[in-house]
Order: C-alpha cells, then structure tokens, then sequence
C-alpha cells in the first residue's frame, strides 16, 4: 500500500512539473523544408501594422516570410547567404524597416518586400610584391616555374596572398599553368572579401524603431560600420583574427562597443572605432556569443560556458553535458522588464539560464540548427527553432513565468536546514562550563606544567633505556660494536634484522695482509630470526667485527 501511495504521488508530481515549464506550444511545422542558422533567422515589423514576420534564408539561395503559420512571400537570392537583419534606414512614419540579406562580399537590400539595391564592400589591396610577381608572369617570355618560386617564397615569408595566387600555386602542371595565367592575368586586381558576421547598432537613440546601422565582419580581420542607407562606410576597424560573432552595444553618435569573437579563440572589444588593448583568450574555439548587460557568455567547443565581465574579468563558467549547437539572448521590455539566456545542446535540449541557475530545460527530440528570440506576430518573448531536419517550431514564453534565478534552490540540500535532536544541557555541564570559564588561566598554567613533567620523564627514561643497552642502537665499552635490531613484517611471522657495525678505530695488526682492507672499510654482518612459532627459515649468517678482524660467525 506504501508503494502504491508513492506511486501515486510520483505520477500527481509529473504534471505539475509540467505546467511549471515557462514556454508554451504555439506551432510546429515538420515539413517547413528550411534548415537555418541562427544568422539566418530575424523577427521584424516589416509592414508597421504591429505583426511581426519571420524571415528566413537558407542555403539553398531562398529567402521566405512567414505572417503567423502561413508564408507570406518567398524570393531567390542570386548567392549564397550568410546572415539576414532587420535595420531602419530612415526616421519615418509609419516606421518600415529593411533587409539586409549578407552574401558573399555584398549586401542585398530588401525594401517593401522587393529588392532595391545592393552594397559591395571595398576590394583587397593586393601585395606589392605580389603583383610584381604576376605581372612578370603576364610577359610572353617570362619563366613560369621562377615566378611559381617567387609566389611560393612570399607565402612561406609572410605575405597574405589573393586567393588568385593561391589557386595557381595549387597548380603543379607547367602546361596547366601557362593556361590559367592567360585566363586569369587580367583579373588580379579584382581580389574580394567575404562576409562572416553582422549585427545592427543604433545611430543616435536607443528606441526599437530607431535609424541604426549595419556592422560587418569579414574574412579579411575587418569590421565595417555602414550608414543608415547602407551606401557608404561610416568606420572600419582592423583585427588581430577573422571575426565569427558580433555583439554590440551603444549607440554610434554617443559612444559605442563592439565585442567581437574571433576564430584565433580570442574576444576583442572595439570602443569608438579602437580596439581595446584588454583581450579575453579562450581555452578552445567559441561557438556562440551573447551580450548580457555588463557581462559576455561565450559558449566553447569544451561544452563550457564562461561569463566575463567586459573588462575582461572571468565571474563564472557552466558546465554543459554536451556540445553547444546556438546560443541566444530572450529580452523583454514591454510587459516587463526581463532578460535571460536560452542555450540548445546537441542532445535536442533547449536551456533557459538566468546568470549561472538553470531555470528550465525543453526536449525536442532533435537537434536544433538556429534559434532567433523577439516579437513573433503580437507576442514579445517568442523562440522560433529552426532544426537540422528541416523542421520548424515557436514557443511563447508566458507572461507570468518566473524567470528569477535568486527564488530557485541551489546549492546544499533542503535536509541540511533541519535542526539535530541535541539532548538538553544538563545542571553539572552548565556547571562545568561555568567553572572552564572561571578557572582558565590556573587550568591552562596546570596543563604547561604537567606536559613539561611529562616530557623530561620520557627524556629521562630514553637515556636510561640507552645507557643499559635496551635501545634501538647500543654499544659495548671496550669493542665499540654499534648494534642496531629491525623488526620487519607484522602478525604471526616477522623477521628480526640486526645489523652490527665496528665503530671505532682501527688497531695494529701485525702486518696482517688484508690489514689494509680491514682498515679501509667498516664490514657489517646481518642476523635474521624467525618468530618461534613460525615455520623454520633459514638463518643467515652474522659475522661480526671488532677491531678490524673477524672475531665470531653464526649459522
């Protein structure tokens, strides 16, 4: 009956842990056919009739919209993509933001739903170097496998080479060669970048519908800042590494920073168009990035999640079961004011984490590829999940979900708190106490003294024990023999090991022979002997030496 009672508890127990779960069921699409990056996911009011779309690319060179569960439009992009953002170019009313559709080293602008224009960034300066060494290959008499030498030499030196030069040196056939020179000599100067990364900073207020601008990372260790009509460069800035995530904060024409994460597995932080001389180095290589007030979470290939304060300060890491797939930040302003980080593991489970306390944790029974937070239709604290399986999903957080990590146990167990059954104290230990406090000093005085006693009793009692002969080490008057016992083994059978050992001078030995020997070196004898009632063991032999020469053996 007990078991059945416990039973029941259990399953009463199950439900109610699901209701505490802070995210609600609001659709899921198996078939949606779009495997995204969190990059290429972004929530926006494309219409400013308060309905916020979904806007998705894939690899597949498509860009759709999604007006609650129905796809409002879809368009062919001419490139690959690498990111998506929703930014507003211009103050107007009603406020309609645009896309930025990152491919390749353009940007593909979106207004009302139509392409409009597109931004190219700036071209690789090509090395001196060389483009010398191209353009005495480019001569009808020019030795090709020297300037094969030459090329080959630069790269070994040093010198970034264009992509162009790293193709030809991929190329070993003589003849292969001369052909791709004639076909590609003229396009030298033609060297483009790629874009890796993007991210959206206000221009000159902190409100939703403010003008903002794009920031860009590139392959080549480059951050672009564009203006609001993303035609011109505002700022550019120089990095050590490649940048693979972007996070920003403040405001362009006030004072920003730009956290950056780079594949050398370090975190540079841009202020005012000046990269900061504090730089954060990682154990292994980041996989995600997220910007939570005065701290930076930065997810790394280890299964850890470290926090570092943006001065560069470590506060805490997590430690995570498995690997990270994406990491993000929920934020809310409007109903209230919270913030928390949402974390997908490659196991399928999707974390919410307020600081370092695990708030909750979803399982989607697959692995998770993208994930974007925000305004999806009316509702502020949405999470659209896009899966490796093509699958889509959009839960809601609700409104009245505790996302306060200081109200979830942690740390030692409740049983802990639950006071000991210690008995009452008694007349005779309060009067025991009483007296310990009074008499203090003659208690600790009578504690020296007798310690002191007992310390020259034993002192006294050794040198008794040495002087008869009784110790560890004993001597005779006149043979200056040293004698030293071992006991070796422990229980019913042990060994007793005696080593004796001439310690005085050597006399003369009437020209003995081996007077010299004798007197060169001390010898020493071993006796070992058996417990009685241990089985019989032969006994070594204990030679023993006074004066130099042999005076006694024992078998």
């Amino acid at each position: 009956m007990a078991d059945a009672g416990g039973a029941k508890a259990i399953e009463a127990s199950k439900p109610e842990e699901k209701k505490k779960s802070p995210w609600l069921d609001a659709w899921h699409d198996p078939v949606a056919g779009m495997s995204c990056y969190s990059s290429f996911l972004c929530l926006a009011d494309l219409v400013a009739d308060g309905d916020h779309r979904l806007i998705m690319v894939d690899l597949k060179k498509r860009i759709r919209m999604y007006k609650g569960t129905t796809i409002q439009w879809e368009h062919k992009l001419p490139d690959v993509p690498c990111a998506v953002q929703a930014f507003y170019h211009e103050a107007a009313n009603p406020p309609i933001p645009t896309l930025a559709v990152a491919s390749g080293h353009r940007v593909l602008i979106f207004r009302n739903m139509r392409p409009s224009m597109q931004y190219r960034l700036p071209p690789i300066e090509i090395d001196p170097a060389e483009a010398r060494i191209w353009e005495e290959m480019g001569q009808e008499s020019a030795d090709l496998q020297a300037g094969f030498e030459k090329l080959n030499t630069a790269r070994e030196n040093g010198v970034a080479l264009s992509n162009l030069s790293i193709d030809f040196l991929a190329v070993e056939d003589l003849a292969a060669q001369a052909e791709y020179i004639r076909a590609h000599k003229d396009y030298l100067h033609e060297q483009q970048t790629s874009i890796t990364c993007t991210e959206v900073l206000k221009q000159n207020m902190d409100e939703p519908t403010a003008v903002s601008m794009l920031v860009i990372g590139t392959e080549n260790r480059m951050i672009y800042i564009l203006n609001s009509d993303a035609l011109n460069l505002a700022a550019k800035v120089k990095l050590e590494a490649v940048p693979t995530f972007i996070s920003v904060l403040g405001l362009f024409d006030v004072e920003y920073r730009i956290t950056v994460a780079c594949r050398d597995g370090n975190i540079y932080t841009v202020k005012n168009g000046q990269v900061l001389s504090n730089v954060i180095e990682l154990e292994t290589q980041p996989v995600g990035l997220v910007r939570f007030d005065k701290n930076v979470y930065v997810g790394c290939m280890d299964n850890v999640i470290h926090c570092f304060h943006f001065k560069g300060k470590k506060n805490h890491s997590i430690y995570l079961p498995c690997p990270i797939s994406c990491m993000s930040l929920l934020q809310i302003t409007k109903s209230r004011v919270a913030k928390a980080l949402v974390v997908a593991l490659q196991n399928g489970e999707v974390r919410l984490y307020n600081g370092k306390h695990l708030i909750a944790t979803v399982e989607t029974n697959d692995v998770v590829s993208g994930i974007r937070l925000g305004t999806f239709g009316r509702e502020e604290g949405s999470m659209v999940l896009s899966f490796k399986s093509g699958a889509l999903m959009v839960k809601i957080l609700q409104r009245n979900a505790n996302l306060d990590g200081a109200s979830i146990n942690v740390g030692p167990p409740p049983e802990q708190d639950i006071p000991l059954d210690v008995p009452k104290k008694t007349k005779l230990y309060v009067e025991q106490t009483s007296r310990e406090r009074e008499q203090a000093i003659d208690m600790h005085r009578t504690f020296q003294r007798d310690l002191c006693k007992l310390r020259l009793s034993t002192a006294r009692a050794y040198v008794n024990l040495l002087g008869t002969g009784h110790g560890p080490m004993s001597s005779s008057g006149g043979a200056q023999v040293r004698i030293n016992a071992q006991v070796l083994g422990m229980g019913p059978q042990f060994k007793i090991l005696v080593r004796v050992q001439n310690a005085g001078p050597v006399g003369s030995d009437g020209g003995h022979p081996s007077a010299g020997s004798a007197r060169s070196e001390r010898q020493r004898g071993l006796l070992t002997i058996e417990h009685p009632k241990a089985p019989a063991v032969p006994v070594g032999d204990l030679s023993m030496v006074v004066n130099g020469s042999p005076q006694q053996s024992f078998n």
